[in-house]
């Protein structure tokens, strides 16, 4: 586990020039076991595929420009102390 986690981290220094790396996986784990662990926002979310200006991409209306409905809950904050706690907790248990 340090070792991937080693690897993401250097890539993520090299790639985009921040020491640390994200961990989407552990934040949607911790935030299934303590959903009070991550402010969300209900907003519409769509995959672009149509345009050519975001082809591909995932597109958030954060601010109902659209008029859609939210279809997804997106995480915009996390309590960082929680989260780094309750993730070596488990961590721990593996060794």
């Amino acid at each position: 586990m340090a070792e991937l986690l080693d690897h993401f981290v250097k890539f993520h220094q090299d790639r985009f020039g921040w020491p640390g790396a994200p961990i989407h996986d552990a934040v949607t784990i911790a935030h299934l076991i303590d959903p009070t662990l991550v402010t969300t926002l209900a907003m519409n979310v769509q995959i672009d595929t149509i345009s050519s200006l975001c082809m591909g991409r995932t597109v958030a209306d954060r601010w109902s420009v659209t008029g859609l409905p939210a279809n997804v809950n997106v995480g915009l904050d996390i309590d960082r102390d929680r989260f780094v706690t309750l993730l070596l907790g488990r961590l721990s248990q593996l060794a």
